[in-house]
């Protein structure tokens, strides 16, 4: 299942509600990525089929391949953060700098955000255009939760953690325990669908393989 990745026509239901455990954060680094057959949770949108949610669209291009990385704490927030000392902001969660947006043009593949930086109008975030194609392997030894397995449980789990890219930030890691199944989920890079336009950040569930 991926929070924030989840199409509108695949939104993610709520098949049954679970117990949950101990969470702890955790890495992943395997290969491959999730399908449409999966379920995801995305900011922004809800569908007829079960609970969602999307956040705003930040990219502008979509893709397959993904990438990984263990949780960590970065400053700044998805409607906003203060730029750091050394000039980083974190819009949607993903690291940038506060430069001017021709200076983050004249890079490429870059675009930049308003709202996270102090100075003149023309200093934004600048961050590498949101992608699908960046998000990380599916970690080693995991697979894609399938819709029909998410409880309401895990859904709120997974709405805390689209909700918070302070402490998730962009392909950062989590996993908490359900019951007798642990479940590790991870923030991403979801597709366009019908709730939002572009690339945006979502949040992906997966299970142990086998």
């Amino acid at each position: 299942m991926r929070v924030g990745r989840l199409h509108a026509t695949a939104m993610l239901v709520v098949a049954l509600a679970g117990c949950s455990g101990g969470e702890s954060a955790s890495g992943g680094d395997g290969g491959g990525s999730p399908d449409d057959s999966g379920s995801a949770v995305e900011a922004g949108g809800g569908g007829d089929t079960g609970a969602a949610v999307e956040t705003g669209a930040p990219g502008e291009d979509g893709g397959d391949a993904a990438s990984e990385a263990a949780p960590v704490q970065e400053a700044g927030g998805e409607g906003g953060g203060d730029a750091g000392v050394d000039g980083g902001c974190y819009p949607f969660g993903a690291p940038g700098t506060c430069i001017t947006t021709t200076a983050c043009a004249a890079l490429g593949d870059h675009t930049s955000y308003p709202g996270y930086c102090p100075g003149p109008a023309d200093i934004e975030c600048c961050i590498v255009t949101p992608s699908t194609a960046d998000n990380p392997p599916t970690p080693a030894g995991w697979v894609l939760m399938q819709q029909a397995d998410v409880t309401s449980a895990m859904t709120t789990w997974a709405v805390m953690i689209l909700d918070d890219p302070t402490d998730y930030p962009m392909f950062s890691t989590t996993t908490k325990v359900f019951g007798a199944l642990t479940v590790l989920a991870r923030v991403e890079w979801h597709p366009p669908d019908s709730n939002n336009e572009t690339v945006h950040r979502g949040v992906t569930l997966y299970q142990p393989a086998g």
